[in-house]
């Protein structure tokens, strides 16, 4: 988006994982989603971006996201429906391309399509597809998915029906080959980066340098998701999230201790704490003057639905607002 000056207008929006405790709470954890995106609406939020998971990896509780958001626009009326992300080599891409069709003539051209390689061992297994195999899949899916999406001929005279060419300009990838994804004239997703990678410099760069080589005249497209949870102060927040963040490290790191919990917070990209506390953190990274959109993740493993609506609101009344002050004019 660019505002009256031809620049890129920094917007916002929030992104929901589904996150629950069982398998039981998923019905809850759809409600729950709902209400967040209605309240995203109504504050101002552009963009509800919802996470794909397979049989509860990661605790996340929604493995059609397409369709959950085909739910939801008939529910909303102008925020935009993102994938963050379809685990594009697990997806047949024609029939990927068929669905996200319907959902962007059913949502008046509302759906943002984002895409990503995925990394989890089991559900691949699940799929009987090798995860070493998940490159290769993606670079021909992408490729069949965009093809079907432009209106190319898919076999004889045979095209994607209903024809939707704009949702070409609507894909996004969340990938380390920044440069592919510039060239392909793709939005580019930024996730926290590992501990041994911890900047996403490299990555911004390289993909700003192909992209204003090959598309000078159309506004970048960059979105940061990032997990944001304010709240009265540091230990406040951390009494809160710290089982479950020490949950989640555990998968990687047995012997994770919660004397070490502010580390791991760090490591894992989560900002938290006081509004004001975030603020200033966020202020001291450069990256963001480099992007279009800003998306945050408020929600947990064990987060009640009072408290996602409440970290919601400090984000969307005060966070969002800091952050387009300090980068907006970027």
């Amino acid at each position: 988006m660019t505002d009256s000056s031809g620049k890129t207008k920094l917007t916002f929006g929030f992104l929901n994982r589904f996150y629950v405790p069982s398998t039981g709470d998923t019905l809850s954890a759809y409600h729950t989603g709902l209400s967040l995106l209605k309240q995203a609406e109504q504050t101002g939020l552009t963009t509800g971006w919802v996470a794909q998971h397979h049989f509860h990896t990661e605790t996340g509780a929604l493995p059609s996201p397409l369709v959950w958001l085909a739910h939801a626009a008939q529910h909303t009326r102008h925020i935009r429906l993102g994938t963050a992300v379809v685990i594009l080599p697990l997806e047949p891409a024609l029939r990927l391309a068929e669905d996200a069709a319907v959902l962007d003539v059913l949502s008046d051209g509302r759906l943002e399509l984002g895409l990503g390689k995925g990394f989890d061992a089991e559900s691949f297994d699940h799929f009987n597809i090798p995860i070493e195999d998940r490159n290769k899949r993606y670079d021909d899916h992408i490729v069949t998915l965009t093809n079907a999406l432009a209106g190319e001929n898919i076999i004889d005279d045979l095209v994607l029906s209903p024809p939707v060419p704009e949702l070409v300009h609507k894909i996004w990838e969340s990938s380390r080959n920044s440069r592919a994804i510039a060239e392909r004239g793709n939005g580019l997703i930024l996730a926290p980066q590992p501990p041994d990678k911890s900047s996403h410099s490299p990555l911004i760069e390289q993909y700003l340098n192909t992209w204003y080589s090959q598309n000078p005249q159309k506004p970048v497209r960059i979105a940061f998701m990032r997990a944001i949870i304010p709240g009265a102060d540091k230990k406040t927040v951390e009494t809160e999230i710290g089982s479950d963040i020490l949950r989640y490290v555990r998968r990687f790191i047995p012997e994770a201790s919660a004397n070490n919990l502010q580390t791991y917070l760090r490591n894992t990209g989560v900002l938290w704490g006081h509004p004001d506390e975030i603020i200033q953190d966020l202020s001291q990274d450069s990256t963001l003057g480099s992007i279009s959109h800003f998306a945050a993740q408020v929600q947990t493993f064990s987060t009640h639905a009072d408290q996602a609506s409440h970290r919601l609101r400090l984000y969307t009344e005060q966070i969002a607002p800091a952050i387009n002050s300090l980068f907006g004019g970027a």
